[in-house]
C-alpha cells in the first residue's frame, strides 16, 4: 500500500495564506496611510487658502472701515450744513418781520425822553392737547338704517401755538415816560387796524444813578424792562404777503 505524506504541502499552503493575509494587511495599511496623508495635505491646503482669504477680508474690512469713517464724517458735515441752511432760511424768512417789528417798536418810543438798551424777540411754542369727536365710517354690508348712522369717537389732537415774546430794556427820564411807552405799545396797530402787541407787562422799574463828574451832580434815571407778546403777523404787515 502506497502512503503519501501531505504534511509538507499543508504547511506550505498555510504559510502562503499567512503571507497573502500579511500582504493584504500591509497594502490596506498603506492605502489608509495614503488616504490620511492625502486628506491631511488637502485640508492643510484648504486651511491655508481660507486663512489667506481671511487675511484679504480683514484687509478689506480695514479699508471699508476707513471708508465708513469718512462717510460718517461726510454725513456729520452734511447734517451741520443742513442745520446752517435751515438757520439761513429762518433768518431770511424772518428778516422782513424783524425789521418791521423793530421799526414799529421804534415808532412807539417817546422821543427825547427814553432810549433802548436791549431788544429781544424769542419764539415761544405752546402745545395743548384737545379732544375732538371724529365720525367713524360705517362698515360695509350693513343696510340697516340704525347701523348706517355714523358713530363718533373722541380723538386727541395737539394744537401748536407760536407766540413771539418781546423783551425791551431801556432808560427813561421818569415813570410817566415808561407809562406812556406802555400805552403806545398797547395801542399800536398795523395797516389793517389790528393790534400788534398784547400782554404788555412792566417787569422791573429801578432808579439808577449816572455820575457826571466831580463838580456836577449825578443824574437819576429810570431803568425799565417791559415784556409783551407779538400778535400773529398778517400778510399785510410787511406789505409783501409773507407770513413769518
Amino acid at each position: 500500500m502506497i502512503r503519501i505524506n501531505l504534511l509538507p504541502y499543508r504547511a506550505a499552503r498555510k504559510k502562503e495564506n499567512i503571507r497573502t493575509q500579511l500582504s493584504m494587511f500591509f497594502l490596506s495599511l498603506l492605502l489608509v496611510i495614503g488616504a490620511l496623508a492625502y486628506g491631511h495635505f488637502h485640508l492643510k491646503g484648504k486651511i491655508s487658502s481660507l486663512n489667506a482669504r481671511i487675511d484679504e477680508i480683514q484687509q478689506d474690512i480695514v479699508q471699508y472701515n476707513k471708508i465708513v469713517t469718512q462717510v460718517e464724517k461726510l454725513r456729520e458735515e452734511i447734517a451741520a450744513l443742513e442745520k446752517k441752511l435751515d438757520v439761513i432760511k429762518v433768518l431770511d424768512a424772518n428778516r422782513e418781520e424783524a425789521f418791521y417789528l423793530f421799526d414799529t417798536m421804534t415808532n412807539t418810543v417817546v422821543e427825547g425822553r427814553m432810549w433802548f438798551t436791549n431788544f429781544e424777540a424769542l419764539e415761544n411754542v405752546t402745545i395743548t392737547k384737545k379732544k375732538v369727536e371724529v365720525a367713524e365710517k360705517p362698515k360695509k354690508g350693513k343696510t340697516d338704517e340704525k347701523k348706517k348712522k355714523k358713530k363718533k369717537k373722541k380723538k386727541t389732537i395737539e394744537i401748536r401755538t407760536v407766540d413771539v415774546v418781546i423783551t425791551v430794556r431801556g432808560i427813561a427820564l421818569d415813570n410817566k415816560t415808561v407809562a406812556d411807552f406802555m400805552t403806545r405799545l398797547e395801542a399800536a396797530e398795523d395797516v389793517a387796524a389790528l393790534k400788534l402787541f398784547k400782554n404788555v407787562k412792566l417787569v422791573t422799574l429801578e432808579l439808577i444813578e449816572i455820575p457826571q463828574g466831580k463838580e456836577k451832580p449825578p443824574i437819576y434815571l429810570k431803568s425799565f424792562e417791559i415784556t409783551c407778546l407779538r400778535m400773529p403777523p398778517k400778510a399785510s404787515d410787511t406789505g409783501k404777503g409773507k407770513k413769518t
